[in-house]
C-alpha cells in the first residue's frame, strides 16, 4: 500500500512569495528576520511532535481493541493504524543531528523511538535457516525480564553493545504485529493467534504485555520531545533568543543536510542497495518502506520552506533567496527532484534492491541516492550563503 502523504503538507511545493534584496545580521531581506524563521521552525516542530503524540495515542486505542479480541480482522486494522501512527513523526526527522531534544544523549529519545534494524530473536520467536526457535527473545525468556515494563525494555535496548538488540520503538512494535518477513517479497505473516490466550503459540500474555508496554514507551518519549518544544520550555526559549539565532540556524541547516545525505541517503536507502538484503530496509516487516522514505523527503522540503500542515510561515528559503536567489531556486529543484526520485522507485523496496545494477529498481534507487547526496551538499552551500558554516559529511564518511 502506497500512502499519499502529500495531503499532510498543505501546498508544500509552492514557492514562498518573492522577496526584495538587502540584508543585515538579523534580517534575511524584505523584513524577513532570522528570528521569525527560527520561531516558525520551532512552532512547526512543536505542532508536528504534538500530532505525533496524538497519532500514537490513537494507535494505542487500536492496539487495545486488537488485544481484547485478536482476530485476523482486528490485526489488519491495527497494522493499518501502525502505518498511520508514523505519518507526522517521519516529517520531523530533518530536526536531528544537532543534539536537539530528539537525539541528545542521554536519553537519546530517537534511539528509543525509531531504532533499526533489529534482531528479531532478541524480542520473540524467530526462524533461522528454516528452523523456528520458539524459546528465544524477551517474550519467551522471562528470566531476562520477569516483568515487562517501559523501564525494563528501555534498559535492554542496545544492550551488550549490540546495536541490533532493539527492544523498543516503532520497529519493535512493527515486528510484534507482522512477525518476520521470510519471503523474498512482501510483509511478515504473524497470525493473530499469537495473541490468543490458550491458543497455539507460547506466551501470548507476555507478547500482549510487550506490545502494550512498547506503545506506552513510544508515547512517553514522544511526549518528552514535544514538551521540549513547547513555547515556554527552556530549550525552545534559548533556541529562539536573538543571541542564539546564528547557532540555531546552523543547527537547522545541519539537521537537514546530514539527514538528507547521511541518514536517508547513505544509511536508510543506501544500506539496502548495497547489501541487497531486505532486512536492511526501514520497514522490513510491514514492507512499507517506501512510504517512510517519501514522508522523510517531504518533511525535509517542508522544513526548508517553513511549512507544516496549514501553516505557511517564513522559511529558510526566504533567507537564502535574499542572499542568492539562484542558489535558493536550485535547492528547491533538488528537494523536489529527491521526492520525485523516491517516488520513482518501484514498490516494494525489497524487490527493487534485487537484481543487477542495470535493473529498473536499482537504477531508480541509485538516482534517489544521487539526488539526496546533491541535496545535502546544497544545504551546505545555502548555509554558507547566509554566513553559516556546517558540516555535511561526517569525518568517518
Amino acid at each position: 500500500m502506497r500512502v499519499n502523504v502529500r495531503k499532510l503538507l498543505s501546498c508544500v511545493v509552492t514557492a514562498s512569495a518573492l522577496l526584495g534584496c538587502g540584508s543585515d545580521d538579523a534580517n534575511g531581506g524584505a523584513g524577513v528576520s532570522r528570528g521569525a524563521v527560527v520561531k516558525n521552525y520551532a512552532a512547526n516542530l512543536y505542532a508536528a511532535y504534538s500530532d505525533s503524540v496524538d497519532d500514537e495515542i490513537a494507535f494505542q486505542s487500536d492496539v487495545n481493541a486488537f488485544l481484547a479480541a485478536p482476530t485476523e480482522k482486528t490485526l489488519k486494522t491495527v497494522r493499518d493504524s501502525w502505518l498511520a501512527s508514523r505519518e507526522h513523526y517521519m516529517l520531523t526527522e530533518g530536526a536531528r543531528f544537532y543534539d536537539g531534544p530528539i537525539d541528545v544523549d542521554p536519553p537519546n529519545h530517537e534511539a528509543l523511538i525509531n531504532s533499526w534494524p533489529l534482531d528479531e530473536a532478541f524480542i520473540d520467536y524467530a526462524s533461522k535457516d528454516g528452523v523456528v526457535n520458539e524459546d528465544v527473545g524477551i517474550v519467551n525468556m522471562p528470566d531476562v525480564l520477569p516483568e515487562i515494563t517501559t523501564e525494563g525494555l528501555a534498559q535492554l535496548n542496545g544492550s551488550d553493545d549490540e546495536p541490533e538488540n532493539v527492544s523498543v520503538g516503532y520497529h519493535a512494535v512493527e515486528f510484534l504485529l507482522w512477525g518476520q518477513a521470510l519471503n523474498d517479497v512482501g510483509p511478515g505473516q504473524r497470525p493473530a493467534t499469537d495473541y490468543v490466550i490458550g491458543g497455539p503459540s507460547k506466551n501470548p500474555d507476555r507478547r500482549a504485555d510487550y506490545l502494550k508496554v512498547a506503545v506506552e514507551g513510544i508515547i512517553s518519549d514522544l511526549t518528552e520531545v514535544r514538551d521540549a518544544w513547547k513555547p515556554t520550555a527552556s530549550y525552545r526559549v534559548d533556541f529562539e533568543k536573538d543571541a542564539n539565532l546564528a547557532e540555531s540556524l546552523t543547527h537547522i541547516f545541519t539537521g537537514l543536510a546530514k539527514f538528507s545525505k547521511g541518514e536517508l541517503g547513505s544509511q536508510r536507502i543506501g544500506a539496502g542497495y548495497e547489501s541487497k538484503h531486505r532486512h536492511d530496509q526501514h520497514d522490513c516487516f510491514s514492507s512499507e518502506t517506501l512510504v517512510d522514505y517519501e514522508r522523510d523527503a517531504l518533511g525535509v522540503q517542508a522544513m526548508y520552506l517553513g511549512k507544516y500542515g496549514d501553516n505557511d510561515g517564513p522559511g529558510l528559503d526566504d533567507l537564502v533567496k535574499a542572499a542568492d536567489p539562484k542558489l535558493d531556486a536550485d535547492l528547491k529543484k533538488k528537494l523536489q527532484a529527491s521526492i520525485d526520485a523516491i517516488n520513482a522507485i518501484p514498490a516494494p523496496f525489497e524487490d527493487a534492491i534485487a537484481g543487477d545494477d542495470d535493473s529498473p529498481g536499482r537504477k531508480a534507487i541509485q538516482a534517489a541516492l544521487t539526488a539526496l547526496s546533491a541535496q545535502g551538499d546544497a544545504f551546505g552551500a545555502a548555509a554558507a550563503a547566509i554566513g553559516l558554516t556546517i558540516q555535511v559529511d561526517d569525518p568517518a564518511e
